[in-house]
């Protein structure tokens, strides 16, 4: 019996210390301002993300075929989920618009616009984070759509910290960019 408890004290202890994770997260949207007035109706459709971004591991590319895992760094919430809503809440208290909302939604109100969000390459790799999308956005009112590709490079270093902050900042510019095509 003492046996048994000793062993299981062991289990313990050594799935106490394996499992030492660093959750992070990012799109704090806390400190945007409203930069232009839109109030519109406006549909996000959910931001597709590369399969490595659908688990919560994070993940860094270390060459130009390899991508590896990073120990004990964990997305707090799916980052296909993460990016939607803060997509929608930085259009949201960027144009003063609590009109933004996820595609499809009920309500009465038909939308003025849609938007669609493709993100092709989201990574940090040699120093930099890249985020490669296409976006579309559909204009309801004038049956015209408009489809943008968009690449942005951001400074960064090998701290996941750092890395992550990087990220929030590429994201923003890409926000950003979707923001301005919106309000034409």
């Amino acid at each position: 019996m003492r046996k048994l408890i000793s062993q299981l004290f062991l289990l313990l202890l050594l799935i106490g210390c394996s499992s030492n994770k660093t959750y992070y997260t990012l799109g704090e949207t806390i400190n945007i301002s409203p930069s232009v007035k839109y109030d519109k109706t406006i549909e996000v459709v959910r931001v597709n993300v590369p399969k490595y971004l659908i688990d919560f591991t994070l993940v860094r590319q270390v060459s130009p075929h390899q991508i590896e895992l990073i120990d004990k760094a964990q997305w707090l919430t799916p980052m296909q989920k993460r990016l939607t809503n803060t997509l929608i809440d930085y259009l949201q208290k960027s144009m003063n618009n609590p009109n933004v909302h996820l595609y499809p939604w009920n309500a009465k109100e038909a939308a003025s616009k849609r938007v669609l969000v493709n993100i092709t390459r989201f990574i940090a790799y040699n120093n930099e984070v890249i985020l490669e999308a296409n976006y579309k956005i559909q204009n309801f009112e004038n049956n015209k759509n408009s489809q943008k590709l968009f690449r942005t490079t951001v400074k960064t270093h090998e701290n996941i910290d750092r890395m992550v902050a990087s990220m929030e900042k590429a994201y923003f510019k890409l926000a950003e960019e979707i923001k301005r095509e919106v309000v034409k």
